[in-house]
């Protein structure tokens, strides 16, 4: 008796930080560390480096597309204040929406993934050497590049939907199942008449943000406004947060924005970045879908840091000046205007006194 087919074609939507500068550094660290225990006798206990990321993230690809054959994968790249799309190609992009029936080739992931990779990194890079640089450019926009993931979700739901904006009826909106990956019924038309006619099975969408660079106070945000909306749509966001011995050893933002979508989160730490043990994270943690997820026995977020946090600086805060108009907060009050949504700060008026 042949398999069921499942109603849903899965798509995931990969973010990986590959900024320059974070990236370097990890270099020099792990030469050294290296170094240093080889001549104990010893091996390799991380930092992770760009080329395994990259490879991981190869083996990852393959892995995705061979559990599904209708199966769609596509890698967003962030290296500072950059981001775009590494695989497909744009060219190869705009045909498959054009053609939503057709599948992406994966074969090409290898090639697109270095090539995007390059031309992202040197974008960045002369950011970095160009004498307007800003602080910024040596971390990543993750929350540009979420942004991006969310369009792209949307265009392929929309294109399933023979062209129909997937936000146009917000009412069926809804999952069948939240046991496995569900069934967005507005990609089915609702039980409409012209839905029984499609022929294409609706997408179950999920984003894996791959971060390496420490947290950028001002996209706190941009980066939770994301995570709201995939909340409502219920696309599930995963973490993998990769430290560095001298960085951050987890990424506040990463981890409510996991434990909000109902996602995983982990951040792996020595051993575990060197060695493909990276490569390993990734296939045991991150690749199993969502209705398997229940019968494994994954890494749960047992501890969110939910504390406030001042938007310019960074730091934890228990009292600080609030935004009245977008609800930021600031440590020390701004002057003139917020430092966010660039609202004028009005003084208050003082009481009378009789």
């Amino acid at each position: 008796m042949p398999a069921k087919q499942p109603k849903e074609r899965p798509l995931t939507v990969m973010v990986l930080d590959v900024s320059p500068v974070t990236w370097g550094e990890r270099d020099l660290q792990r030469a050294a560390s290296d170094k240093a225990r080889l001549a104990a006798g010893k091996r390799s206990i991380g930092p992770a480096i760009m080329d395994e990321l990259l490879s991981a993230v190869q083996a990852f690809g393959s892995a995705f597309s061979s559990l599904e054959r209708e199966s769609a994968l596509v890698l967003v790249g962030v290296a500072g204040n950059h981001a775009a799309v590494l695989y497909p190609r744009p060219d190869a992009l705009e045909t498959f929406f054009a053609n939503p029936e057709t599948r992406l080739d994966t074969s090409s992931i290898p090639s697109d993934l270095t090539q995007g990779v390059a031309e992202l990194v040197e974008r960045a890079a002369k950011d970095v050497t160009s004498p307007a640089s800003t602080p910024t450019a040596t971390t990543a926009a993750m929350a540009s590049a979420f942004s991006i993931s969310l369009c792209l979700i949307n265009r392929f739901l929309v294109a399933a939907n023979a062209g129909v904006s997937a936000l146009q009826d917000s009412h069926i909106w809804h999952r069948g199942n939240a046991d496995d990956e569900g069934v967005l019924s507005a990609l089915g038309g609702g039980g409409s008449k012209s839905s029984k006619t499609r022929k294409a099975r609706a997408w179950s969408p999920r984003i894996l943000l791959v971060q390496a660079s420490d947290d950028r106070a001002g996209d706190y945000n941009a980066l939770m406004n994301c995570a709201f909306a995939c909340k409502k749509l219920q696309v599930v966001v995963d973490g993998c947060f990769i430290p560095s011995p001298r960085g951050d050893k987890s990424s506040a933002f990463l981890e409510q924005t996991c434990d909000l979508t109902g996602g995983l989160f982990l951040a792996p730490s020595g051993a575990a970045q060197s060695n493909k043990a990276l490569t390993e994270v990734l296939l045991s943690v991150f690749l199993p879908p969502r209705s398997c997820r229940s019968k494994m026995n994954l890494p749960a977020i047992n501890k969110v840091d939910f504390r406030a946090r001042s938007f310019d600086t960074g730091e934890i805060v228990d009292m600080a000046f609030v935004c009245e108009k977008c609800l930021s907060i600031f440590k020390n009050k701004p002057q003139g205007r917020c430092k966010t949504c660039d609202a004028e700060i009005q003084a208050r008026k003082q009481p009378r006194t009789s």
